[in-house]
């Protein structure tokens, strides 16, 4: 069985700055190739065998929508090839859960694809880069991992792309899902298990599958105290098609921002309103948005809405469209 490997970079593959030092690496520490990462890793040929596939070795801060678009359609490629039984992606974990997302929605295969990160560099004491990449493979080569779309591994943990997100800066246990708990885990005699598979569209059942399209401009702005029109005009007038309106818990704005939104969506402009609630953040669609032309949105993050809404835009959908697309995904 051959797993392709893609490093793209991030703590996961950080050389690091000294045993003891867990921070210092975010600005010093430089950044292995993908060989180099699984070379100083041979025990992970016992699991699999692995086909390196060179991507980058940047940090996740730098990763951009054109990084995206070359990898699903590299992920693409290569698992369409019948001796690749799946993908492990190695990605830092800042920004891993918007390229999971991306990858879930758009590459077209049932075969695992599984990303994998790390909060300490391998050279510090008590790393978890050995455990994750171990684990990912695991995970990659088994059996019940087919077509449940992009996972993402951590702290021996199973996440679906769609709801992971990072909730710690430095824990181990950084990347949960608040709303839906993980898919499954591994145990301590490496036995994953899965409890429940992913319910919403994804990898080839996506309608975005394959999209090729450039995604277009979509910005995030965000209620507090005192908001005003200022983000939501200064983005419309940098060229952003959508926006994605994190309002107070249940989806509410300040007046001023509820007067900038209802013109934007006069000009055409598609907005989903988010919540900055963490562990019920779904907004029901009342009347009072549904009126206004607002697309609710359902319990993903405002930064996984954001790619959602680009791909809705890129494809050319109405408002309509897309507030069945985020109802539905």
């Amino acid at each position: 069985m051959t797993i392709a490997f893609f490093g793209t970079g991030g703590t996961i593959a950080n050389r690091g700055t000294g045993p003891e030092n867990y921070l210092d690496y975010l600005d010093h520490g430089t950044v292995m190739e993908a060989d180099e990462l699984i070379a100083a890793h041979p025990e992970l040929r016992e699991i699999a065998e692995i086909r390196v596939e060179p991507f980058g070795a940047l940090r996740s801060k730098y990763i951009t929508a054109a990084h995206w678009a070359e990898l699903a359609h590299r992920l693409t490629h290569v698992l369409a090839q019948p001796e690749i039984a799946g993908a492990v992606v190695a990605h830092g974990t800042g920004t891993l859960e918007e390229t999971a997302w991306f990858l879930h929605l758009v590459v077209k295969s049932a075969k695992p694809i599984v990303m994998v990160g790390a909060q300490r560099p391998g050279s510090t004491t008590g790393s978890d880069v050995q455990r994750n990449l171990a684990d990912a493979f695991r995970i990659a080569a088994h059996r019940d991992s087919h077509a449940r779309g992009v996972t993402v591994v951590m702290n021996r943990e199973i996440h679906s792309a769609r709801d992971v997100t990072k909730v710690a800066n430095h824990r181990l246990d950084a990347l949960q899902s608040p709303v839906r708990g993980p898919l499954g885990v591994l145990g301590a005699d490496h036995r994953v298990q899965y409890w429940r598979s992913p319910t919403t569209p994804h990898t080839q059942q996506s309608r975005f599958a394959e999209l090729t399209t450039p995604l277009p401009r979509v910005d995030i702005v965000h209620a507090y105290t005192g908001a005003d029109a200022t983000a939501v005009e200064a983005f419309i007038n940098a060229g952003a098609r959508g926006l994605v309106a994190v309002g107070y818990p249940p989806g509410t704005l300040t007046r001023p921002m509820d007067d900038a939104v209802d013109a934007a969506v006069a000009q055409g402009i598609q907005v989903v309103q988010a919540s900055r609630g963490v562990f019920e953040p779904a907004v029901t669609p009342r009347s009072g948005l549904i009126s206004r032309g607002l697309i609710p949105n359902t319990d993903i993050t405002a930064a996984k809405a954001k790619v959602l809404l680009q791909l809705c835009l890129a494809q050319g959908l109405t408002p309509e469209q897309s507030t069945e697309v985020v109802a539905t995904y």
